[in-house]
């Protein structure tokens, strides 16, 4: 999301409850806005919506609710280049359901109402929590199927680093430039405006709107470019996208609307990615 702060959440590794005999999980969810909401119920707590978010590590929860568990201990909070941000106390959750999908032993980020960008949700579901299987993200159907698998035998996929984000290496005018992946991310495109020497405009940007994050103001404009993205076998043909001020935007960034229009499925085992019109 533009208009938040990246972090790295540690995990706590987990088990997936062994009665479980599927090899695939079919979440529904609804939209707010930008933002994809699915349905959890933690052990203890009702069934409540939550944030899924490609641009979130791992699961965070509002404190109100967070206090109900036992403390894991501190994370250390940075943003996505390093700049450390400070500390989050964690909480041991013994078992996070997704329908018939069960969870168990998985850490969670406390998080302050404030920082949810959803009246609607408790917390953030980011891609380390489901770890291990291919997450396909079906707009159309509005659902995310989780199952067992590998991309490894299917052609025009591209390797990608799950480490914190979704992120992977993509060609700006033939020149390779980091991606991050972000289904949570207003608009479609976005790059920093700072890269005019990487890319090519149609005509003059045209300033669009103010926007905010806790690590400082920027403004967007549009702007029409005058050579291609590709990504992997994937080309995008002199896209409109939003350029963006700010010395902490330092990637192209793929926000909800470029997830609208294709069918996304994301290898987290083999990290690899697959796009489909």
């Amino acid at each position: 999301m533009m208009n938040k702060v990246i972090i790295c959440i540690g995990l706590l590794a987990s088990t997936v409850s062994m009665a479980q005999k599927s090899e695939k999980f079919e979440i529904p969810f609804t939209l707010d806005r930008n933002l994809i909401l699915i349905q959890a119920t933690i052990e203890k707590t009702k069934t409540s919506n939550f944030i899924f978010d490609t641009g979130t590590e791992g699961i965070m929860l509002l404190d109100s609710i967070a206090n109900s568990f036992e403390s894991a201990g501190l994370d250390t909070i940075v943003t996505p280049n390093g700049d450390f941000v400070g500390t989050q106390e964690k909480v041991r959750l013994p078992e996070i359901k997704f329908g018939m999908l069960s969870l168990k032993n998985k850490n969670a980020n406390k998080m302050a109402r404030q920082m949810l960008f959803s009246n609607q949700a408790v917390g953030i579901i980011g891609m380390q929590t489901f770890m291990g299987y291919m997450i396909t993200i079906d707009y159309k159907n509005g659902k995310i199927i989780l199952e067992k698998g590998s991309l490894l035998n299917q052609k025009n996929v591209i390797p990608i680093n799950l480490d914190h984000l979704l992120e992977a290496k993509v060609k700006l005018n033939n020149k390779a430039v980091l991606a991050h992946f972000d289904c949570g991310g207003a608009g479609y495109i976005s790059i920093p405006k700072k890269w005019d020497s990487l890319y090519q405009l149609k005509s003059e940007p045209v300033f669009f709107t103010k926007g905010r994050t806790p690590m400082g103001d920027f403004d967007v404009y549009k702007a029409e470019l005058d050579c291609d993205i590709e990504v992997g076998h994937y080309n995008i043909s002199k896209p409109r996208v939003s350029l963006v001020t700010g010395d902490f935007f330092y990637s192209i960034n793929f926000g909800y609307e470029f997830f609208k229009l294709h069918l996304i499925t994301i290898d987290t085992k083999n990290k690899l990615l697959y796009i489909k019109n």
